[in-house]
């Protein structure tokens, strides 16, 4: 194993020189920079970093998008043996400013105005930085508020200076980066992660996950997370293959179509909504192709009969989402395993892991070959894990943190006397090896009566329903479980459609009775038939808009925050329980 990330990106480069390290779309074409070319532009930024005076253990931020600046700025910084602090671009202006705060970040590097609007709303921000490196043109008013602080993306490499610097030597235990945690179940707190951690967990990985050189992957989840970061970066540049950015989640659909990637690492929701469109298209065509779908969906795998379904229905499906996909890894959240099985008779096999920032990421994560539906598969090499009395998942190896920043009370929590960390996670180990989560220890819900309901299990149930978009459940300390249930209005329009009802706008929807007969109906028919009587759902609300980033009520990795969703909410969940 290497020392340092910078040295395996540096071996690369010497290995594949020619080779696309990198591809951006820029007036609607895709654009490749070259393993040479990255280098270049990483070299020229950590000459310009170190004449700003950031040397060893000094702290610089990235607020940006995936773009190939992203990964040009983390390694430079890196290079300098400085630390890499990653923001998440949902973050409000208050959280920006209280981490760029706390993690004593000297600099930061921002992409976009509507970024920089939000570094600049809280007041007190700038005064904690040195210097804010600025990709876009700036307004005369951000100009006029950063002042000198204010640099220029572009004048880095317009003089370029081809200053020879002494490189620091880096050693595996170093930090490397601080990345502050989604704050699911809390105030976010900042991990130390090493190089070791970052590269154990690379090779780790690899060694299960076979990764091809000529292998294009399609980045879109968050590079601020740490599962993108080190499945869908790292492990691919130490592999010499090709990361392509996506414009956004937004345009994925698109973007899959012109880019055709081999491998993409997503998250559930991403495969929920894929799952939805191919049944939206499905339910919109003739009872013939209807037909010849379902009749498709029952071929088993393997036989003449499937061969047939390939060509007539699955092979246009993958077409749709690229056509080249040989595999996709979830994480972040737990998977559905319907939605699992679906993709995988469509001929796309999709990998569940399971992991945390706190371990760099990936604990186990399903194989190829080897893989069972509704678990996160076997734990990774050189990672140990081992199940509590109480259910919950420890975890010890290389690719574990050493401890929280500035935060020595979390630190000492976390570990137990003997050094395992405790994930605060759920889970068993079956037989043969497969890990399957039951949910978040925090997340737990424990109701008035003592029962004990796993969120996360209720919560799939729901979300599987074609009427509904998300849901979440809520009890805890209450007498039964209810839910918040945001519907799928494309599937309610049509409903109503379908049945010749009247559509009064969704707002007004969402109150009328016949709305609220269709849900109580699928509980009924669907949903709470499924549950232990304890479980089920005995009344709901209809929220009319989805839970989103931008309200901070979803992670970067689209998991609830549920005390956020709660908070805001409270008035209408205590009209349930009223």
């Amino acid at each position: 194993m290497r020392n340092s990330i910078p040295e395996i990106f540096s071996d690369i480069v010497k290995k594949y020189p020619d080779r696309p390290a990198l591809l951006y779309k820029k007036e609607g074409v895709y654009f490749p920079i070259t393993y040479k070319e990255f280098s270049e532009k990483v070299e020229a930024f950590s000459v310009f970093l170190f004449s700003l005076g950031i040397k060893r253990g000094d702290k610089v931020a990235i607020l940006s998008e995936n773009r190939p600046e992203w990964a040009m700025s983390d390694l430079s910084i890196m290079f300098l043996g400085a630390v890499v602090v990653p923001l998440h671009t949902t973050f409000n202006a208050k959280a920006i400013c209280s981490i760029l705060k706390h993690s004593e970040s000297k600099i930061i590097i921002v992409s976009k105005g509507e970024l920089l609007n939000k570094l600049l709303l809280e007041r007190e921000c700038p005064q904690y930085l040195e210097r804010v490196i600025f990709l876009e043109t700036p307004t005369i008013e951000q100009k006029e508020i950063l002042g000198n602080k204010l640099l220029s993306w572009q004048s880095i490499f317009c003089n370029k200076n081809k200053k020879n610097i002494k490189l620091p030597e880096l050693n595996p235990h170093d930090c490397c980066s601080i990345i502050y945690t989604s704050g699911t179940t809390g105030e976010p707190k900042g991990v130390i992660l090493s190089h070791k951690n970052f590269l154990s967990n690379v090779e780790a990985v690899s060694n299960v996950v076979p990764i091809k050189q000529t292998d294009v992957f399609l980045s879109f989840l968050p590079l601020s997370h740490v599962l993108e970061r080190m499945a869908g970066y790292y492990t691919v540049l130490a592999h010499g293959a090709t990361i392509a950015y996506a414009e956004s989640i937004k345009h994925l659909a698109v973007n899959l179509k012109e880019v055709k990637p081999t491998i993409m690492i997503s998250v559930p929701r991403v495969f929920e909504k894929f799952h939805d469109a191919v049944w939206d298209k499905i339910n919109s065509s003739s009872k013939l192709q209807k037909k010849i779908f379902m009749w498709a969906l029952k071929r088993k795998k393997n036989t003449f009969f499937y061969k047939i379904a390939d060509a007539l229905v699955f092979r246009k499906i993958r077409n749709s989402m690229g056509g080249k996909l040989r595999l996709t890894v979830s994480g972040g959240a737990s998977l559905n395993d319907q939605i699992a099985r679906f993709f995988s008779k469509m001929g796309i096999t999709i990998l569940e892991g399971y992991g945390l920032t706190e371990t760099s990421p990936v604990i186990s994560v399903n194989r190829e070959n080897e893989f069972k539906f509704g678990s996160v598969g076997k734990v990774v090499p050189g990672v140990q894990v081992k199940i509590a009395h109480n259910k919950e998942i420890l975890v010890k190896g290389p690719n574990v943190f050493s401890k929280y920043f500035k935060n020595e009370e979390e630190s000492q929590k976390c570990f137990d006397k003997d050094g395992w960390f405790h994930t605060g996670d759920l889970g068993f180990i079956d037989d043969k090896g497969f890990l399957t989560i039951i949910g978040r220890a925090k997340e737990m819900i424990v109701t008035s009566g003592g029962k004990n309901v796993w969120p996360e299990h209720v919560e799939n149930l729901l979300n599987n329903d074609r009427f509904i978009s998300q849901a979440i459940i809520l009890g805890n300390k209450r007498r039964f479980i209810s839910a918040l249930i945001v519907p799928d209005w494309q599937e309610v329009d049509k409903h109503f459609k379908e049945n010749n009802l009247a559509l009064q706008g969704h707002d007004k929807l969402a109150l009328s009775g016949v709305l609220l007969e269709i849900f109580q109906k699928r509980l009924d028919e669907k949903i709470n038939p499924e549950l232990h009587d304890f479980e089920q759902i005995k009344k709901f609300k209809i929220v009319p808009q989805e839970f989103s980033q931008e309200r901070g009520e979803l992670t970067a990795t689209l998991k609830f925050r549920r005390h956020i969703i709660e908070d805001h909410y409270q008035r209408l969940i205590d009209s349930i329980y009223g």
